[in-house]
């Protein structure tokens, strides 16, 4: 109990740290797939996915192969927006999220910076939600405040 307890304050405050992030600039230093990275850095610190490289190195590859994806399959779409079924939009836009999920997968497998969050950020960036250069730099940017309020902040022990 006293762990789960621990281990939840660790994730909060890493998500504090980028929100505040996102309070000060209006910027997206939010977003879904660091949920599951604050869980594993709080629940699993000294696992391989939680290594800062893998962290960081993940979320690269899924910011790079989605802005490809989006840029090459569906520039402009945005899963937001009402689609028709069997439409050509729908179609390019499920092409970006499955060519990036493969290549995200694919590159970090290639490179050895596992951390399967980072397939969501890649879903993120290719599905239109944060699909700008600027974008995917904020992306990377909001990861590695959280590697580093990580590495300052004291961690649970089981």
């Amino acid at each position: 109990m006293a762990f789960s307890v621990r281990a939840g304050g660790h994730a909060g405050l890493l998500l504090a740290v980028t929100g505040v992030a996102a309070v000060l600039t209006g910027r997206p230093f939010l977003f879904p797939s660091l949920g599951p990275s604050a869980y594993l850095l709080a629940t699993a610190p000294d696992a391989a996915v939680s290594r800062p490289r893998n962290v960081l190195g993940g979320h690269a590859i899924g910011v790079v192969a989605g802005l490809l994806a989006t840029t090459l399959l569906s520039p402009g779409v945005v899963v937001i927006d009402p689609l028709a079924p069997l439409s050509p939009a729908t179609f390019r836009l499920a092409a970006s999220a499955v060519v990036s999920v493969a290549l995200t997968t694919g590159g970090m497998l290639a490179t050895g910076s596992e951390h399967a969050p980072a397939c969501a950020t890649t879903l993120i960036v290719a599905l239109g939600l944060l699909s700008t250069p600027t974008e995917g730099v904020i992306v990377l940017a909001s990861v590695l405040v959280l590697v580093a309020a990580d590495a300052v902040l004291p961690h649970a022990t089981a």
